[in-house]
This record gives structure tokens, sequence and C-alpha cells, in this order.
């Protein structure tokens, strides 16, 4: 922290030469541009306390970057920089407001150097992680949203900026994002690959956004191969136009005709037996690589007998905000498998909310949370007298109105660390991510999932579906080695809800939607049309937020068994309500200990002119 003094000087540096080129002053582990005209990159790196960024914008006048709670300017935690003459001028700032921000008291970013090429600006600079002023945003692990903006002139002074006018935007960054040292791979003919791609699909351009799934049937395989590896193939031009791709295995044959067929995904016309492949198997999203398993493991093909893939659906998000008419697209996946098989089969858990019409979420809530769980029995029939398993990577997942999602781990009632989480979850930037210590489930274990939702500009009540427009709440867990179960999940008990909130007594389940048989008064009505018929004040959303811990559906599946299958009386789910402490570096009260000694300050001040006064 810099003196009272440091507050009002600018940065200054030396003179330092003009250069042709925007190369990084040094090599950094991670890099991603954050536009897509791919004017502003940014490169950095990171140890257990401190992170060095170098920013390189495509400008000759002032470059601001920033860190976002939500992608805009208010409250974000920004740098605004520029070279004049020679000297390098660098402040920390933050914004209130949509507007110039405002010099921060606390300068917590500390300029290593800056310098102009012929075309760029850069500025490199570091930072603590945690800098204990609550007008920075702390860095932590999961997503960070970073803003950019930039102009063509240096400002007069280090206040009155010209505005920077559609010269700026925001990108989603992992930038804690752990990579573990990559296994030695196979060579020769010991490792095969295979592509999934589009075949030259017309991408919309009466719509920003659009979602593409294409069926594939999987190489046929005459033994069984380990998949080790796969990466992103861009078609060359349209790094900015794919957006995300993932690959659902599908759970059944679903006929050799829909083979390299295509269709607009969550749509009516859809194929239903699509639309069911819903167990992710693949994530990559923009600015990601090539992901790798771990040497114990591979993912497992060619074994149909014991479930793995015959039939996968591959959805590829396309965004074109500028309605581009000419854009046909071949990108897609590529995977790299082999014969020699690695000591355990990866296999993929997901966790959460089943998704159906059993995840329900009101309107109007900022913060609604949403529980799901794998309980202690079904971890326990499905790992029997076993170690359990290892999980090494992680995919959460909900949709638009998702905010935040926490994966929870529990050993006989009691709370162990984390196994995944982000509090700033953006449904546009999903990947599967390694964890930077494998966890260990064994028998006994429970897992659970908390999802939060946003739905302050929704009016009417949000149900589970694969619709982007409904909801989900689920982390697919990639782990070894493999047992025969996919799922493990719960979903919320009608009963329970709407006993709560309308005194309702009796639901009959043998229709759908299921009707509610009592009390008189709302006999013969859907509890949709029920929960669509309330109000939702802040009491009842608590209500239904609390009614997901209290009992629930268990569904506990894998290759077509169905384990304790929705036997509410195996619910035993562990206490959610005490979280566990949230570690922190600052010293307690960090905030209001410097509001103290500058009030202390005042104090003196006056105490000394009263004494004054009375001599």
């Amino acid at each position: 922290m810099l003196t009272t003094m440091g507050w009002f000087v600018l940065v200054l540096c030396c003179v330092l030469p003009v250069h042709g080129t925007a190369n990084p002053t040094e090599s950094y582990s991670h890099d991603a541009y954050l536009d897509d005209l791919e004017k502003v990159k940014l490169y950095w790196k990171y140890d257990d306390t401190t992170i060095t960024f170098e920013v390189h914008a495509q400008t000759l006048g002032y470059v601001g970057f920033g860190i976002s709670p939500n992608g805009g300017m208010t409250n974000a935690d920004i740098v605004i920089g520029w070279v004049k003459d020679g000297q390098v001028f660098f402040k920390d700032r933050f914004a209130t407001q949509n507007g110039e921000p405002s010099i921060d008291s606390s300068q917590d970013y500390e300029l290593i150097e800056g310098m102009e090429t012929e075309t760029h600006t850069i500025l490199k600079f570091t930072r603590k992680l945690e800098t204990c002023d609550d007008r920075d945003i702390t860095i932590s692990e999961g997503t960070l949203r970073l803003i950019y903006s930039y102009h063509q002139d240096d400002p007069e002074s280090e206040t009155g900026l010209s505005y920077h006018g559609n010269q700026r935007g925001t990108r989603s960054i992992h930038l804690l994002g752990y990579t573990p040292e990559l296994p030695q791979m196979p060579t020769g003919d010991d490792l095969l690959t295979y592509e999934f791609l589009n075949p030259n699909i017309t991408v919309p351009h009466d719509q920003d956004t659009t979602y593409w799934c294409m069926a594939f049937k999987m190489p046929t395989l005459d033994s069984k191969h380990h998949m080790i590896k796969y990466e992103p193939v861009i078609q060359p031009g349209h790094e900015a136009l794919v957006h995300h791709i993932l690959i659902y295995q599908c759970p059944h044959q679903i006929g050799d005709e829909y083979d390299g067929t295509g269709h607009e995904c969550y749509q009516p016309n859809m194929p239903v037996n699509m639309s069911l492949c819903s167990t992710a198997i693949i994530s990559w999203a923009i600015g990601g690589g090539a992901f790798y398993l771990p040497e114990e493991a591979g993912f497992s093909l060619g074994d149909m007998e014991n479930g793995d893939p015959d039939f996968i659906v591959m959805e590829t998000h396309y965004d074109n905000p500028d309605f581009v008419d000419t854009f046909v697209d071949s990108s897609g996946i590529r995977i790299y498998y082999t014969p020699i098989l690695r000591d355990n089969d990866a296999g993929i858990l997901e966790v959460g909310n089943d998704v159906g019409l059993g995840h329900v979420i009101p309107p109007f809530a900022s913060n609604f949370i949403t529980t799901g769980f794998c309980t202690e029995a079904c971890l326990s029939e499905v790992f029997g007298e076993s170690s359990g398993i290892t999980i090494f990577a992680s995919l959460l997942h909900a949709h638009l109105g998702g905010i935040s999602i926490h994966t929870r781990h529990f050993r006989n009632g009691v709370e162990r660390d984390a196994i995944a989480s982000d509090d700033s979850y953006d449904f546009n930037f999903q990947e599967m991510r390694y964890l930077r210590q494998p966890v260990n489930v064994v028998p006994g274990d429970s897992i659970v999932l908390e999802c939060a939702y946003n739905t302050e500009s929704r009016t009417t009540m949000t149900y589970g579906g694969l619709s982007t427009q409904e909801e989900m709440c689920l982390n697919f867990l990639y782990y070894y080695p493999r047992f025969p179960v996919s799922k493990c999940q719960s979903s919320l008990i009608y009963n329970v809800a709407l006993g709560e909130i309308l005194g309702v007594t009796d639901i009959s389940y043998d229709q759908f939607p299921p009707v509610i048989l009592a009390p008189p008064e709302y006999a013969g009505i859907s509890v949709y049309d029920a929960f669509d018929s309330l109000e939702w004040n802040e009491e009842e959303r608590v209500t239904l937020q609390d009614s997901y811990k209290q009992m629930s559906f268990v569904h506990c599946e894998g290759n077509n068994q169905l384990y304790n299958a929705d036997e509410i009386v195996d619910f035993n789910p562990p206490d959610t309500s005490v979280l566990p402490p949230t570690e922190s570096t600052c010293p307690i009260g960090a905030a209001t200990a410097l509001y103290c000694s500058q009030m202390g300050l005042v104090v003196s001040m006056v105490y000394s002119s009263l004494f004054i006064l009375f001599l």
C-alpha cells in the first residue's frame, strides 16, 4: 500500500524505446485475447499470493483493464494507464457507475513497466490475489469477468479521460486455472485420432446465438481403447464465431440413420432420441486448448457391453452478434485414443438435481439456492467394499439463471474441502477443469451440489429441463476407476414445499403433471398450476429453498440399473446449514481498522484543538 503522499503522485518511468512488435516481455503460463478482433491480449502468471498481468492493446492512447462482478463498470476494480512522451502513467481505480472510474485511495496494483511499440501500448503490473481492500475484487478459483477499454489518444491529465466509445468489452476467464504436468503420449501406430466436425453448417444470420447439434456414430473398434486427450478443431477465421463445444454421450442406440444429421438444439423439431443425449463427456470453451486425461486413466471406447458410447451428440454454440450472413462452419473436436490401456477406466458421475420438473425455481429471486444430494446410501451401494474413486476434473453446469455453483463433500456427516466451486458462474464459459488436488470419495461419503440463481427479471416459474430458458444444477465429475453408475441426484418432493406454503396434504403422482387431492380448495389443481398461482414473496421463496433439504427423491443409476431409486426412506442428507469457514489472509476487520485509524487521527486533532482552546 502506498503512503498518503503517494496517492497523489503519478507513477513515472524512464523513457522507453519504441518497438515494432508486441511480444510479451517474458514467458507466461497463460494468455488469452479479450476481444473478438484480437486487439487486446492478456498474458498472466501467478503464485500462491500474487498475480502478474501484461496487457497488450492495439492503441497509442490509454488502456483500461479490470475485474468486474458482472461484466459491467459498476463496482469494477480497474487500472488505467498510458505512455506519453516516454513517461508511463498508471493508476488503480474503482468504478461506482458507468463513467470515468475514480482513483482508489489504496493503490494495490504495482506497475512493473510500460511501453509503446509502433502499434501497441503495453502495461505490465502485479497485485496480490487478496488485497484486503474492499474496493478490490479478490482473485480466487472460479470464473472472473474481465473488462477492458482503450482510446486512441492519451489523456491530458489523470482525470477527465475521453470516453472510449465502443472500444470496450468483457470476457470471462479462469485466471487461476490449474494444468497438471502433462502425461507422456504414445507414438506411431499406438496413437489414433478421430474428428467430429460440423459438415459446413450455414450459421443463421437472423439471430446472434445458435446452438447446433450434430449426431455422430463412434468409430468402430475391434478391441477396447482409451481416449486420452481431446482438443478443439476451429476453422481458421472462426475463432470468435465458435463459442463453445460440448459432446454428450447417448445412453442408448439412437439409430444409424441419425449418424451425421444435424438440428438446431433445444428446438421442437430436434429428434427426441438426440435430445436424450445429456451426459457431457467433452467440454471446450473459447480460449481453451487441449484436455489431457491423467496417466492413471483413459476414457473407455469400443467396449459397448460395459456402457461405452455408441453414439454422441456434439453441441456447437455459435456467437454471431453482427448477424454476418456468410459463415459456413466446419469446426469440431478431435479425440486421441490408444490400444495401450492405462491402469483405470475413467468415468463420469453426474451429481446435482435431477433434470426435470422436480427442479423448481421461483421468480423475482436475486439468490435462490437449490440443493441436490448424492447420498451416502447411493455411493455405499455402488462402491461396495472398494476403496472408492478419485475425482480429477469437474464440469459445473447450469443454464442462463445460474450465478454460482458449489460442490460440497461430506464424510460421516463432517464436511471436508469442497470438490469444485465457482462463485461467479457464467453459462457462456463452461469447460472441464482439473482439480488442483484430486479428491478421494469412499463408500459412505455424500456429495451436495448447491446452485444459486438470479431470476429477478423473470415473472413466471422456472423448471428443470433441457432448454436454456429452463434450468439445470449439475456437476459432471471425471473420475477413476469407473463404476456402473452415471447419475447420483435428487429432486424436490412437491408435498413438502406446497404443504408448507399452501397447506397441501395429499398429491397424486399417478398422472402427469401430479395433481393435488387435498385440501378441498386445491383439489384437482396440478402442482405446476399451484406453483404458478403464487406471488412469491420472500418468505415463500425461503420456504421453497428449505424444502430441498427436508425430503427429496434420490436417483442413483447407471448402465440402465437403478440403485435405491426414489426411496425416500434412504434419504439421510448431511446437515448443510453450517457453512465451512472461509479462509482469508486479511486481518480481522481490516477495512474497519483503516477507518478507525483515519477517525482516530480526526479525534486526536479535535482533542488537540479543544486543549488549545481551554489553555
